[in-house]
């Protein structure tokens, strides 16, 4: 027998229930604190990175002091050092990327900048030491290409001394030193042998004229903090030959490190003792090197020397013979770039440029 029975009706699935919804501004918290996050992490990590742009320019004239009976003369035109402006620390995340986007500004390694084995204190007083030996140079070329006599003296100069060193609070820039540990020495190179000779940590005797005193210092060498020449004894100092100047000249360099501004200190100091007026009217920027001889060195950085140039206005640009090609690549058509190679060669140029203004001397 078939029982029967009523079935029950089919089950239909529950219907979704409507989720309910976030509030809005928890979504925007949440977006907010990953924002800040970012915004901390940018401003504060840093990348082993610097940041090279176009510096200031420079009017050299009124960089130069020269003291005594020496007449000297002003120019209708003026010349210009240049520099690069180099981030004083490794940049942030933030300032990395803003660098990365900004096509005036380049981001370069700090094995660019710092040799190795310096901290970035030492590689600022290596710089300064540059500027220091670059003036004195620029010094001697000039008054070599106008035939100033500067009759060589015993002794070796001192144009610079490093904080941190043993010759610090010894001795001073303008220091002859005359003998080392009892030998008489006639210039930068046979004063510096006897020390490097030396073991680290070995005293040296150093008999120098300050003035018209005569005067002996004692002091024990250190390791050279450079990586690579790290066993050299040194006592922190930089050397020059040592001569007969006719007049001072004081050159204020504002804190700028590096030698590129030689070339531009010796045109001025060349210009302003001589009735001839050098720049003929013109605006001119100039960066390279230079040794007591006259030749002129490369740089690095021209193209931002140039952008910093024509910021100030400037129709002449003299670089480096070497670096012409990048310094042109960089220039408008409404600067003029010119390459040279020694001391007269840029003087030679700047005869050959038409005359703009004229001086009044």
């Amino acid at each position: 027998m078939r029982r029967s029975m009523d079935l029950p009706p089919p089950q239909l699935p529950p219907l979704p229930q409507p989720k309910a919804s976030r509030p809005w501004w928890r979504l925007a918290v949440g977006v907010l604190a990953i924002g800040v996050a970012i915004g901390i992490a940018g401003a504060y990590i840093t990348v082993p990175y610097y940041t090279l742009g176009p510096g200031p320019a420079k009017d050299v004239e009124e960089l130069i002091h020269v003291t005594g009976t020496q007449r000297t003369y002003r120019s209708s035109g003026e010349f210009f050092l240049t520099t690069v402006a180099v981030s004083t620390r490794p940049v942030s995340l933030f300032e990395a990327f803003v660098g990365w986007l900004d096509p005036s500004v380049s981001l370069v390694g700090r094995d660019r900048l710092v040799r190795p084995g310096l901290t970035d204190e030492q590689q600022d007083q290596y710089n300064a030491l540059d500027m220091e030996e670059s003036k004195y140079s620029a010094l001697l070329a000039a008054l070599k290409a106008l035939n100033i006599n500067t009759p060589p003296r015993p002794g070796t100069r001192v144009i610079g001394v490093a904080q941190g060193f043993p010759a610090a609070g010894k001795l001073q820039e303008g220091d002859v030193i005359v003998a080392v540990d009892g030998r008489r020495v006639r210039g930068p190179e046979e004063a510096i042998k006897p020390i490097v000779a030396k073991r680290v940590g070995s005293r040296v005797t150093l008999e120098v004229l300050r003035g018209d005193r005569s005067i002996t210092l004692s002091m024990r060498t250190v390791p050279s903090p450079l990586k690579d020449d790290n066993r050299r004894p040194v006592i922190g100092v930089r050397l020059a030959p040592a001569v007969r100047l006719p007049f001072d000249v004081t050159i204020d360099s504002q804190n700028i490190g590096g030698p590129s501004a030689g070339l531009a200190f010796a045109l001025t100091i060349a210009d302003e003792l001589t009735t001839e007026d050098l720049t003929r009217g013109h605006h001119v920027a100039v960066t390279g090197t230079i040794d007591p001889s006259g030749v002129v060195g490369l740089v690095g950085g021209v193209e931002f020397k140039v952008r910093a140039a024509e910021h100030e206005g400037a129709d002449v640009f003299l670089a480096p013979t070497q670096e012409v090609a990048e310094a042109k690549k960089a220039a408008s058509s409404h600067l003029k770039v010119i390459g040279v190679a020694t001391l007269t060669d840029a003087i030679a140029d700047l005869r050959s440029l038409a005359i703009l203004a004229p001086s009044g001397r």
